[in-house]
């Protein structure tokens, strides 16, 4: 059944009035790539579905104030990095201190050696999406550098979505196994460039 929802603006718009297809429409449409971008950094797929049902019930919750200045799937990303970042600080205490996220002691971004160590890092993040099979790294990278969802993805390439979600499966999973040792570095690194742009 063709959805009735023009874009995901409408459909949130909907969603503020309590419309129940619309929040399914959006639910449908992003909770897997929701979760597919928890599970590179929490390298736990129980806890992204979880974390990502979180988010959504939050959202049905608080749609009435709720406002959402960019896209839908950008709000979605935003709050799944805070969530990520907290649990994360949980995890590895001592890594920070119980100060909120402004309040980290990161290393400056201008600073040289820091750029340096930056500048290593994106190279191996770079060489691991490169390594991957050249199918999952198109996938991969229509996913997050062009930010496509796994159903926009299907129909530029003439796939299954089944097709496309186990091709990024299988570039998460690579991904993982060869970023493993730089694991607190990239994530350090992502909130760097993430909160102190």
């Amino acid at each position: 059944m063709k959805s009735s929802f023009v874009n995901d603006k409408t459909a949130f718009d909907e969603v503020s009035k309590g419309n129940l297809e619309a929040y399914r429409h959006l639910f449908d449409n992003h909770f897997s790539d929701l979760c597919n971008f928890l599970l590179l950094y929490l390298h736990n797929r129980k806890l992204a579905e979880e974390i990502a049902l979180d988010i959504f019930a939050y959202i049905w919750e608080k749609r009435e104030s709720i406002q959402i200045k960019n896209s839908f799937k950008g709000f979605l990303f935003a709050a799944a990095k805070n969530k990520a970042v907290s649990h994360y600080r949980k995890e590895q205490k001592g890594l920070f201190s119980s100060l909120p996220i402004e309040g980290l002691n990161l290393p400056e971004p201008d600073s040289s050696q820091q750029t340096l160590e930056n500048e290593e890092l994106r190279q191996i993040i770079d060489r691991a999406i490169e390594s991957l099979p050249p199918k999952s790294r198109m996938i991969y990278q229509m996913a997050w550098e062009e930010n496509l969802s796994q159903k926009e993805i299907a129909q530029k390439l003439g796939l299954s979505p089944k097709t496309v979600e186990n091709h990024v499966g299988i570039a998460l999973r690579k991904l993982r196994e060869t970023l493993k040792p730089y694991h607190e570095q990239i994530f350090i690194l992502w909130l760097t460039s993430t909160f102190l742009q």
